[in-house]
């Protein structure tokens, strides 16, 4: 196997320029371009990267928020929500957005916030680690033989030398081990998401020493394997469900030789000096540039450990300039670049690696035709496009920094879509090149003839669409020459470029339609309107917010042509009103109606469709009760700035009266309910009445009301639109209604969803359906979890899996209800994970820090991690433990002991006890080490019988009695009735209280959550 081993993490790595070795040293860099350590999933970040805004990590501010201070401002604002390691999203004035995706890392998550890659190496315990990277690795402090560590999903690679350590030399991102054999070094350097590792041979008397012919590095794996490229040289870590989490390079070594006395440069076409390769003393730094003697290493793996042949050709050869550099390295793998060189057909050069020496990768891409040794280079660039999916793409557009050229002559460079990249792309393994995108003529970066470094904008807005559309998770973006016999055509490309698309999203089809008076949509036959006017109004809400504008139109059913046609403009998430007069109706004529959201762009689908019809009969009494309030005011046509009432969950006063009536006798009504069932009777027939009303969620309700006379004569049914205000106030964990105290949900075995409240002592008041009667049934063979807020509105929200296999979000109302019309789905870019196959779902709340809630599945004998995304999808699926899980339950308590991480309880059915994981505190994310809540030796909670078979069903989802610590409640089987006990944690200890029957009956019941 050749190469050189250089470890890459499958995620993020960041050049650095190696500090220049003393002029005359003969270093000998054997590249096992493969032992520095890389993730494998990202990039490197540069120095030129865009600043994110110094908006505090703490204000994460959305993209409804900043579209609508854009627009107030006339400036761009950044949504702050959105900001990651390589990515900010920024909102315009003209209400679209623009993403920017660095192909590396530019910031660092430490300490829970977002900072700027800081890859200085510094005392950590006993061991070197680096400031702030996207690469979790450590490196030896001195005295032991683990070289470096790399980690990842609680999963590890080691790097071991056959002897301990000296104590290192720390300067910046570099440790130096000094003579690991006699006259050679060993240099370690990290980058934001890679970890470079070289052998430094000094003297060609060095490079005598027999051990050096051939020698061993351990490789240690903890829940990982290694796959082998043999004929690339290189190495792959995957996790047992085959995912790529570490990769090498091809590990190489080379000389520090400029060539064999040729010039550096050429001739521009002014006669100055075009400086092609760097001078002697540059080249001593190592880089495998045209010129430099350069050789493959062979490499072996077997179990545990990896055998390094350098070449004796150019490790002892009379024309070899020392130092000679033996680099090998490991890195991630999410996105990231790679050259493939024509010299070295089979060799890769994996984020850079392999290419640079002192431990040290290039941060520079390549790409045309230099003759001094016949190279030819391209390079390529994975860039996330997740983000896209969905959108509209208005334009899109690829820069990057063009830091050398051959000259200051103006020489053509394509830009193509390819298909991807991966550690084992070569030359001769190339992917390929579908679709031309552009060509520009450009050159820069030749300061000494007077063309500087300069960005170059390439349009990729076509590709763009297409990943938007198609719903890719990357973009593969691949540079070479336009001509690539042409000496003028080799340039340098700054490695960090950036992707910048400018898009939109379409507005939501709009919800909860309907009219005042208020009839059914689709009845059969068409429902009757006497002689008034008829308000239409519908939710109206857009992906991106901001101000969006309803069109409502009418026409006579049957018939072709408006007789009603009307545009207003609301909030994203408001309720449009029109009002259409009744002059526009004829007697007894039937209408249609539907509604369409346009956010100046793009516009949704009609709805509904079918439209809503109703016959008018102006012969037909028409009156409907009249409503008002103070506390929350009627909502008027429009309403682009609607008045906002009191806060939710705020008892409020309505007024219910005759609207023209005088013997009204009762008066029937419903809060968001389209069929009311609630009565008040005024005094006297006619009369008033006032009404106590709790909304429970902040924004747009609805009062229905209709008015009966003594003979049973109804009313037509009115319609009252208001707006309740947040209240401010995150709801405590396990409160599905604000009240204070958790509650639960339940579905019954016909499918039907109800929500218990909880009464703050253990016990629950009566069920209530928590869907309206339309869509009970709807939940029959669910998975259902909750602890987490998916909406970000303070309430946790509901999540089930459903019989088609596929992962669905109800947002919670606020007072422990769905609608089935606001869910949506949580898909998958890659397709991790078969959520069909997943046997138990549990939400875990956020573990990972970046404040979205994360899911835990149980899936046949393993456990799997589900990380949330704020754009409403996973962002990535893995698994945590790989085996022994089968028979077990996952039970969510959030943090139970108090000490702000995650918890898990699990029931083992094997030995019946229910057993507590402490989750430990991730330093790096601000949150709970996901692996810690399935690996380590656990506490007993309860040491009883917690089988399946005795306790069907447990649940924790808050604290009952107010103690401060979670509680515990569980069905017995049917043999025992099915009734509901309630177990209270005892605090200290956290186990099991004594057992309390607080229901009876739940053999009825087939999921709890």
């Amino acid at each position: 196997m050749k190469g050189h081993f250089v470890i890459f993490r499958c995620g993020r790595s960041r050049p650095h320029r190696a500090p220049r070795l003393r002029a005359g040293a003969v270093a000998l860099l054997v590249g096992t371009a493969g032992l520095g350590l890389t993730p494998t999933a990202y990039a490197t970040g540069a120095s030129s990267a865009t600043q994110a805004t110094d908006r505090p990590e703490g204000d994460r501010r959305t993209e409804t928020d900043a579209l609508a201070l854009a627009r107030s401002t006339g400036k761009p604002v950044e949504v702050t929500s959105l900001r990651t390691e390589r990515q900010e999203v920024t909102a315009n004035p003209s209400g679209t957005l623009t993403l920017t995706q660095h192909a590396q890392p530019v910031r660092a998550r430490k300490n829970g916030k977002l900072v700027p890659v800081d890859a200085t190496l510094e005392r950590a315990g006993d061991r070197i680690a680096p400031k702030a990277t996207t690469l979790a690795v450590t490196f030896s402090g001195g005295g032991d033989t683990t070289l470096a560590t790399l980690t990842e999903q609680g999963r590890a690679l080691s790097l071991q030398w056959p002897e301990k350590l000296p104590a290192p030399q720390l300067r910046e991102n570099e440790a130096t081990y000094p003579e690991v054999l006699p006259g050679v070094d060993l240099k370690v350097r990290a980058t934001a998401e890679t970890v470079g590792q070289v052998l430094v041979v000094k003297s060609a008397e060095a490079a005598k020493n027999p051990e050096l012919k051939q020698f061993h590095l351990g490789l240690k794996t903890e829940g990982l394997r290694i796959e082998e490229d043999k004929e690339a040289g290189t190495l792959r870590a995957l996790n047992p469900a085959g995912q790529e989490l570490f990769a090498s390079a091809t590990p190489r070594m080379w000389d520090s030789s400029t060539g064999d006395g040729g010039p550096a440069g050429h001739k521009d076409v002014s006669g100055s000096a075009a400086p092609m390769m760097r001078s002697a003393a540059t080249a001593s730094e190592g880089d495998l540039e045209p010129g430099v003697k350069s050789a493959d290493v062979d490499m072996a793996y077997e179990e545990g450990k990896l055998t390094l042949t350098p070449d004796a050709s150019l490790l002892n050869g009379k024309d070899t300039t020392f130092p000679v550099y033996i680099d090998p390295t490991f890195g991630g793998k999410r996105q990231a670049w790679t050259i493939a060189y024509k010299p070295a057909p089979n060799s890769s050069f994996w984020n850079g690696t392999g290419w640079g020496g002192s431990g040290k990768k290039t941060t520079e891409a390549r790409v045309g035709y230099e003759q001094q040794t016949g190279g030819t280079a391209r390079s390529f660039f994975q860039m996330d496009s997740k983000a896209l999916a969905g959108a509209e793409v208005i334009k899109a557009q690829f820069t990057i920094v063009n830091t050398h050229s051959w000259s200051c002559q103006a020489k053509p460079v394509e830009i193509w879509e390819t298909g991807t990249i991966s550690a084992s792309t070569t030359w001769n393994k190339q992917p390929n090149w579908s679709k031309h995108l552009e060509t520009k003529n450009f050159a820069h970066g030749n300061e000494s003839v007077g063309c500087g470094d300069k960005g170059v904008d390439f349009n990729v807005t076509s590709m763009a669409k297409d990943a938007a559309a198609k719903k890719w998770s990357t973009m593969t973006l691949g540079l070479r020459a336009g001509n690539e016999s042409d000496t003028g055509s080799w340039k340098k490309f700054d490695s960090n470029p950036k992707l910048t698309v400018e898009y939109n999203r379409a507005p939501n089809a709009p919800t909860g339609y309907g009219s005042n008076p208020a009839v059914a949509c689709h009845a059969d036959p068409y429902p009757a309107i006497g002689n008034t006017d008829v308000q239409l109004h519908a939710k109206i809400s857009d992906p991106d917010g901001g101000t969006v504008k309803a069109r409502f139109i009418m026409w006579p059913t049957g018939s072709t042509g408006n007789v009603f046609d009307k545009t207003v403009s609301v909030t994203s998430g408001s309720i449009a009103k029109v009002t259409v007069p009744k002059s526009t109706f004829t007697d007894r004529a039937s209408y249609s109606w539907q509604v369409r959201a346009d956010d100046g762009r793009t516009v949704s689908a009609w709805t509904p469709n079918p439209p809503c019809r109703f016959t008018v009969y102006k012969d037909r009494p028409s009156f409907k009760p009249a409503v008002s309030s103070t506390d929350y005011p009627i909502a008027q046509d429009g309403d682009d700035a609607p008045e906002w009432g009191a806060p939710a969950r705020t008892t409020g006063t309505f007024t219910l009266a005759n609207g023209g009536s005088k013997d009204v006798v009762k008066y029937v009504y419903g809060l968001d309910q389209k069929n009311p069932t609630s009565v008040a009777t005024p005094a006297s027939p006619g009369g008033s009445v006032q009404v106590k009303l709790t909304p429970s969620y902040a924004g747009p309700h609805v009062l229905y009301v209709y008015g009966e006379d003594r003979a049973g004569n109804r009313s037509d049914t009115g319609a009252y639109l208001f707006y309740a205000a947040s209240t401010g106030v995150k709801d405590k964990p396990g409160d599905l209604n604000g009240d204070g105290h958790p509650d639960k949900w339940a579905v019954d075995h016909n499918g039907k969803l109800y929500m218990y409240p909880g009464k703050g002592d253990g016990q629950f008041g009566a069920r209530m359906a928590a869907t309206d009667e339309d869509f009970q049934g709807d939940f029959k063979d669910a998975l259902i979890t909750r602890r987490g807020d998916f909406t970000n509105d303070g309430s946790e929200d509901l999540v089930t899996r459903h019989p088609d296999g596929k992962l669905w979000v109800y947002p919670n109302t606020g007072f422990g209800t769905v609608d089935p019309d606001n869910r949506w789905e949580l898909t998958q870019f890659d397709e991790a994970l078969n959520t069909a196959r997943i046997d138990q779902l549990a939400s875990a709340g956020d573990l990972t820090g970046d404040g979205q809630p994360d899911l835990l599945a149980k899936v046949g004998d393993s456990v799997w991690l589900l990380v949330g995304s704020p754009l409403g999808y996973i962002e990535e699926a893995y698994p945590l433990a790989d085996s022994g899980w089968a028979k077990r339950t996952l039970i969510a308590p959030g943090d139970m002991t108090g000490d702000g991480q995650a918890d898990l309880l699990v029931r083992d059915d094997t030995d019946g006890k229910l057993y507590l994981y402490r989750g430990e505190a991730d330093d790096d994310t601000g949150g709970t080490k996901p692996a810690s809540l399935v690996t380590g030796t656990p506490g007993v909670y309860g040491s009883g019988s917690w089988r399946t078979s005795n306790r069907p069903v447990i649940i924790a989802p808050g604290d009952a009695n107010g103690d401060g610590v979670t509680d515990l409640w569980a069905t017995t089987a049917d043999g025992q009735n099915g009734d509901l006990l309630f177990y209270p944690t005892r605090p200290g200890s956290f186990t099991e209280g004594d057992p309390v029957k607080v229901g009876w009956s739940y053999n009825s019941i087939a999921a709890i959550a």
